[in-house]
């Protein structure tokens, strides 16, 4: 596996339009998949590792508008995790923590930091344990991630709009950072549009 600071930065060419929350859902619940698959693999395995490789686990940033879908996002990664319990925004808390899947799911809102004060965004997030919730082979789901002092090594950067010509329905824009997630991600459209995953027009950069 390559080193964090050889990772690539990738992009989708286009935006994926999502026709309903049962969609939206339906493709999160692929990303679990395909993350239980990669996280399970023998590269992840304690053995395998080494403080130079990216972060064990899979850090999803979703970006867009209050009822852009977001949330609903997440409760497709639980679906797709196997997750009994429901998913709801956290409330008086910036993050969950859900271990009755088939890997750990870790669900984080930061709206609230908005309006807190320098200090108090700081002390919050100190509290929250990013680089804890990270260095877990599980999924950690960040809404408002600009919120965020920094991100990780690698990540996958989703973000949610509505569709300006279809009622209901939500444009996705996805890039990241590492190979392994640019080749997570054309797995999941692969799946999701039973389409080659080549004219899904995924793009590097260095």
């Amino acid at each position: 596996m390559a080193s964090a600071r050889d990772e690539e930065l990738w992009q989708q060419a286009s935006p994926l339009v999502l026709s309903s929350a049962a969609a939206t859902q339906s493709l999160a619940a692929l990303v679990a998949q395909a993350a239980v698959r990669l996280l399970r693999g023998p590269q992840h395995s304690p053995q395998r590792r080494s403080k130079t490789d990216s972060p064990p686990g899979l850090v999803i940033l979703l970006e867009g508008n209050l009822g852009s879908g977001k949330t609903t996002f997440v409760q497709g990664l639980g679906q797709g995790l196997g997750i009994p319990e429901p998913i709801d925004s956290p409330t008086f808390v910036l993050a969950q923590e859900y271990h009755t899947g088939r890997i750990p799911l870790f669900h984080c809102d930061l709206y609230r930091l908005e309006s807190a004060s320098g200090g108090a965004e700081s002390s919050a997030l100190d509290d929250l344990g990013l680089e804890e919730l990270w260095s877990q082979a599980g999924i950690t789901a960040i809404e408002w991630p600009q919120y965020l002092p920094y991100w990780p090594a690698t990540y996958l950067w989703l973000c949610l709009e509505a569709h300006p010509q279809a009622e209901g329905s939500r444009l996705l824009y996805a890039k990241g950072k590492g190979s392994q997630l640019a080749h997570l991600w054309q797995q999941v459209l692969s799946q999701f549009t039973q389409q080659d995953p080549q004219e899904n027009g995924i793009l590097f950069s260095s």
